[in-house]
């Protein structure tokens, strides 16, 4: 049995999850048992404080040393040797590994930190610190909720399925292919001939791909820790990993040169959303500042999604699923930062010739040869971006030249011309 320890100053949280699926059945059997520890109990004064000011100034409130370390020597002289955790922001990142070597555990002591963070001194008393995540919680109590969970899932014949949790995502390091039930046919989607052939090998050869499909395309860092053969490091060629685009409404030139916002069309939102689904980038951002625009945006966006497109075209609404609506240019740039851990280096696209443009076969190898770095490709409506968008770049392409003089592509036509010499198969 595995014995969890939670220390906490809200232990009623903890009643619910605990009660229902998976984790209920587990106490049930006796596979594990968790206790809970009110850290107010260990306070000693009538106000039973568990959290002061911080020396030196500051926002909040610090989780006070005394009751702390009164529950954590209370939990070590109860059992054996337990291994106590603290979970705070600043610990290692939990992840499926961690919880491989939690699962061998005896008995795990998870203390919850709150406020502003825990007192410095506690950690001298602790066995290791952990992080569920780059975010922000309002205490370490759902964070223990995750542990439990995830760890329990890898304890022996607590699934129905032995094989579950070495199937589930991440176990294999990448993320899990797509998976189907009845009915065969579902509002004009079917499920993939495949999986319906009978054919095992077959079958596992096709989830791999998709698993490999899947996580080059969302989670690159993953991807990347991969041994693969070479048949797998082709497909990840095919599915770049970190490539978004941008079509920008503002700012950008009319035929008189001047900066102007231009009007969202239908059209290219549909287009350039396919083209960036049928060549796997990660995300397409319409960006425009103006509300009116946005709102058309969204009612487009919003008709294939979930309103009535959605149920017609399931392939017109897995595209238009990438697309994200933006203020401007600097927004976009957050956000893909947020994602991605790192800002995104600029590509911007233009009809224009000039010095220093970045030819398509060198771009392509600096995306193949750099998959975990993010790169935005910029597309601009009216006659261009704007030379301030220029400055802004890291790398300009070459222009597509058809072999005459005229040269007045629509951007959803250069948009799926560069994608497809940057992107396309050779």
């Amino acid at each position: 049995m595995l014995r969890f320890h939670i220390i906490t100053i809200f232990p009623e949280m903890f009643s619910s999850p605990l009660s229902h699926s998976i984790l209920k059945k587990a106490q049930e059997k006796g596979m594990i048992s968790v206790g809970l520890s009110d850290l107010r109990g260990y306070t000693t004064d009538r106000h039973r404080t568990t959290d002061d000011y911080p020396y030196g100034g500051g926002q909040g409130m610090v989780m006070k040393p005394e009751p702390l370390v009164a529950a954590i020597e209370d939990a070590r002289q109860i059992s054996r040797k337990p291994r106590v955790i603290l979970l705070t922001p600043r610990g290692r990142v939990f992840d499926q590994a961690e919880a491989s070597r939690l699962a061998q555990e005896e008995e795990l002591v998870l203390i919850c930190g709150r406020y502003e963070g825990v007192d410095e001194r506690v950690s001298s008393f602790v066995d290791d610190e952990l992080s569920i995540g780059d975010y922000t919680l309002s205490g370490g109590e759902l964070a223990a909720l995750v542990i439990i969970d995830c760890v329990t899932r890898l304890i022996p014949g607590v699934l129905g399925n032995v094989k579950s949790p070495q199937e589930d995502s991440f176990s294999t390091g990448l993320l899990e292919y797509p998976q189907y039930t009845r009915p065969e046919e579902f509002r004009g989607m079917k499920v993939p001939e495949i999986l319906l052939s009978g054919d095992h090998m077959k079958i596992n050869k096709w989830r791999r791909e998709m698993s490999l499909k899947l996580t080059a395309e969302r989670r690159p860092d993953l991807i990347n820790k991969q041994q693969s053969s070479e048949e797998e490091i082709k497909l990840r060629q095919v599915h770049p990993t970190r490539l978004y685009a941008a079509l920008l409404h503002y700012p950008v030139y009319d035929k008189n040169g001047r900066v102007v916002t231009t009007a969202v069309t239908n059209m290219d939102i549909h287009d350039i959303a396919r083209s960036a689904r049928t060549y796997g980038l990660r995300g397409f951002y319409v960006v425009t500042s103006v509300k009116a625009l946005q709102k058309l945006a969204q009612k487009i966006i919003t008709h294939w999604e979930t309103g009535y497109g959605s149920e017609y075209n399931h392939t017109r609404k897995e595209a238009l699923a990438r697309v994200r609506l933006k203020d401007t240019l600097d927004d976009v740039i957050i956000d893909v930062e947020r994602e991605c851990g790192e800002k995104p280096r600029l590509v911007m696209t233009s009809a224009r010739s000039g010095k220093g443009r970045t030819p398509f076969g060198e771009a392509r190898n600096m995306l193949e040869k750099e998959p975990s770095v993010p790169f935005l490709l910029l597309f601009g409506t009216g006659w261009g971006l704007t030379d301030a968008v220029l400055a802004d770049s890291n790398y300009i392409l070459e222009p597509i030249e058809g072999g005459t003089d005229y040269n007045h592509l629509s951007v959803r036509s250069a948009a799926a011309i560069i994608l497809d010499r940057l992107l396309g198969k050779q």
